[in-house]
């Protein structure tokens, strides 16, 4: 059972765990945030992870409160204390507790650390499939900022909910961008494009294993800017992140992608996937 949460230095139960007020994520959504998959007790790419962490904090120009080993430290104990086995971990930073409600940064405040694990679901077996609705990206400038501000991406999720798909791949200007909780992915003539990492997406752990996979199974690989016609005239279409790993999307809003099926690609990378998660365990 995954009850135990780490809060400022503290291991305790759930709904023991208690945070001010006055914490500026509560009032401010000042702050940022980490989900790190575990698998047979092991943090997945961590050093990644803590490298996206630290290029977070110092855009939004809050110091990081422990060091790698201390961060590896609290993640196994946490890991341990809920049971380990297959996990997500939630890591979330604010600016800390304010006097008074105030937009000027405060200069004498200790950030808030929060940890909490939940179960992740792994079927190595079969691949998931989702729908997709295709959304105008209305959210901010700084996408690359992994902030607990997630207000833009909740509304387009749900809109794309709403409308009977599981998520939602976004565009500006008719450019693609990525889905309100993942990357994006596209397959034409088996060579494989995603668009560029920039400040308009979110570059996710999972969708650099991807692509280092598919370089190494021979397959080309191209960072650039994918249109809206592009994208629904793939030959496959994949959304991946740290929970879904790399999920085939089988239509967007009426257009059906590949007939409906998972593409030969996408399942040649999920198997590939799934052995190199292998390879780090043994």
């Amino acid at each position: 059972m995954t009850n135990i949460v780490y809060l400022n230095g503290d291991l305790l139960a759930k709904e023991d765990a208690k945070v001010s007020v006055l914490d500026r994520g509560f009032l401010f959504a000042d702050g940022i945030y980490e989900v790190i998959p575990v698998y047979n007790d092991k943090p997945f790419r961590l050093e990644q992870h803590l490298a996206r962490l630290q290029y977070c904090l110092e855009q939004v120009d809050i110091d990081n409160p422990h060091s790698n080993i201390e961060w590896k430290n609290i993640i196994n104990t946490l890991i341990k204390r809920n049971g380990g086995g297959h996990l997500s971990i939630y890591l979330q930073i604010t600016r800390g507790v304010s006097e008074t409600r105030n937009h000027d940064k405060p200069s004498d405040i200790n950030p808030t650390v929060f940890l909490m694990a939940s179960e992740l679901i792994v079927d190595e077996t079969n691949i998931s499939t989702a729908s997709a609705a295709l959304l105008e990206d209305i959210r901010w400038q700084f996408c690359d900022i992994k902030s607990i501000s997630l207000l833009g991406n909740m509304l387009l999720k749900n809109q794309a909910k709403a409308k009977g798909h599981s998520e939602a791949i976004l565009h500006r200007n008719g450019q693609v961008t990525e889905g309100s909780t993942s990357n994006v992915f596209i397959v034409k003539h088996r060579e494989v494009f995603t668009p560029p990492q920039n400040n308009l997406i979110l570059g996710g752990i999972t969708r650099d294993v991807i692509i280092e996979l598919a370089e190494a199974a021979g397959l080309k690989v191209h960072q650039q800017k994918i249109t809206v016609d592009e994208l629904l005239a793939a030959d496959e279409v994949w959304i991946t992140s740290s929970s879904r790993e790399i999920s085939p999307v089988t239509n967007i809003d009426e257009n059906i992608i590949n007939n409906g099926n998972i593409g030969p690609v996408a399942k040649v990378l999920h198997q590939e996937f799934q052995d190199f998660k292998k390879s780090l365990i043994l």
